[in-house]
């Protein structure tokens, strides 16, 4: 099996995913506990890289998103679930809730056990966001395909602004600024990839005009999407100008099994045995064999699960 890409890949954008995943992976390092701005560079990929994909056809997008993140993720919150009915001390606030495991699966926001928006794998919250946007994404598709960027930030923009008022999940989680994140990324794609100023100029507009209505000036989309976006466009341009090899593909590739199996890795190290509460060397220690240990794993995954399983949906569904 050839596991490097083909070369119509965008090798500048399988680093940064390769990039924002260990970003994520060092927030939960217990002694690191910094990068979360990852989350919100893989939002920007995600709007920058969904009109990218749409460019010449957009045949069963939303089919086609589906099989790519639905299948890995579903196995390990089944995972996750098994070891919350078997051994639920291991977890933190994860317990074995079968209406929880349903709306997990569903990409239904939830607050879990009341510590926040939770799936039964805790990383889910973002493909929580993530599927909202490509359902969003899919309707502008069908609306106006030459115009989906406009149309869905007016989609986004609409919920966000129709939800300001709830006080629960799920409609909570569409009222908050972070949805921007994925604007951010399709104007970067309008001003890097496209040349068009006039749409970046509207889709800014719709976004400013969103927030100034809602009288929200702080939050994530501030914090850390502005910024994370800023260094998605700077980071194209710098990197259109090296010539990647081609393993970068495969970084990429295993980005996803990364950010979704790391945690656990890492809790082994620092609920089981303990290292990250010991001596500096056993911190050390944990910290190397972590990030040593998460990389293989989700290669494995990623070669031995997430490749072959992707291609025999998309060849039984898609044909």
């Amino acid at each position: 099996m050839n596991l490097l890409p083909n070369t119509s890949k965008d090798y500048s954008i399988e680093l940064l995913r390769f990039l924002a995943a260990t970003s994520v992976v060092f927030v939960h390092i217990p002694i690191v506990g910094v990068g979360s701005f990852g989350v919100d560079i893989f939002f920007a990929i995600s709007g920058f890289v969904m009109m990218l994909s749409t460019e010449s056809s957009s045949e069963n997008f939303f089919l086609k998103r589906i099989i790519r993140v639905a299948p890995t993720y579903y196995i390990f919150t089944l995972g996750v679930f098994f070891i919350a009915l078997i051994a639920p001390s291991v977890l933190n606030n994860t317990t074995a809730d079968f209406s929880q495991l349903v709306q997990s699966l569903l990409f239904v926001p939830f607050d879990k056990n009341g510590v926040g928006h939770y799936p039964i794998l805790v990383l889910g919250w973002t493909l929580n966001y993530e599927m909202y946007f490509y359902l969003l994404f899919a309707l502008a598709l069908r609306f106006s395909p030459n115009h989906k960027d406009i149309v869905v930030t007016v989609l986004l923009s609409c919920i966000y602004l129709l939800t300001q008022s709830a006080e629960s999940l799920p409609l909570a989680a569409y009222s908050s600024n972070i949805v921007f994140d994925f604007v951010l990324g399709i104007i970067v794609y309008q001003a890097y990839r496209n040349k068009s100023a006039i749409k970046a100029l509207i889709l800014i507009s719709i976004t400013v005009f969103s927030l100034v209505l809602a009288k929200d000036f702080n939050g994530r989309f501030f914090d850390l999407g502005i910024g994370a976006a800023l260094f998605f466009y700077v980071s194209l341009y710098a990197l259109s100008k090296v010539n990647l090899p081609a393993y970068v593909g495969v970084l990429g590739g295993y980005s996803y099994a990364l950010y979704l199996t790391h945690l656990y890795i890492i809790q082994v190290f620092d609920k089981v045995f303990g290292w990250f509460g010991l001596s500096i060397m056993y911190q050390i220690a944990a910290l190397i064999l972590s990030l040593i240990l998460v990389n293989v794993l989700a290669f494995l995954i990623w070669q031995r699960l997430e490749v072959p399983l992707t291609a025999y949906l998309r060849r039984r569904i898609l044909s």
